[in-house]
């Protein structure tokens, strides 16, 4: 298995790994916000294969912290959720175009959370905050 590296990604035996994402909150509805992942390669093209990257809710936008409220984890139509810590971590696997959605509860109150992925590299990309209204 031979190693490549790029400006941009890895590449593992001719398989390009997920090296960002873009993330699209749509708006709170009964207390749950639907979130659009968007895996991508290391051109910045939306992956072209089903991948699988580590992630975890942190409610510091740097990824410092794991979340401490009680929220809910769901995945919508596109990608699979493979929880390690309920509600809090786990692995995230993308359709064949590289989408995931994924819908986070919250019924607490005001509250704010990011999804921090960890890239194959190490690499941690967060999204913008998630947040709740009152």
């Amino acid at each position: 298995m031979g190693l490549t590296y790029f400006p941009n990604g890895i590449s593992v035996s001719g398989f390009a790994s997920p090296n960002g994402a873009t993330f699209t909150a749509g708006d709170e509805a009964g207390n749950e916000i639907n979130v659009v992942i968007q895996l991508l390669d290391g051109n910045g093209d939306a992956m072209a294969t089903r991948s699988a990257v580590q992630f975890y809710l942190s409610d510091n936008a740097n990824g410092d912290t794991l979340v401490a409220a009680t929220t809910s984890l769901a995945i919508g139509t596109d990608g699979l959720i493979i929880e390690h810590i309920a509600n809090s971590a786990g692995v995230l696997v993308s359709e064949a175009d590289g989408d995931i959605d994924v819908t986070i509860g919250d019924a607490s109150g005001a509250a704010t959370y990011y999804i921090v992925l960890v890239m194959p590299s190490g690499e941690l990309v967060v999204s913008d905050a998630i947040t709740f209204a009152a």
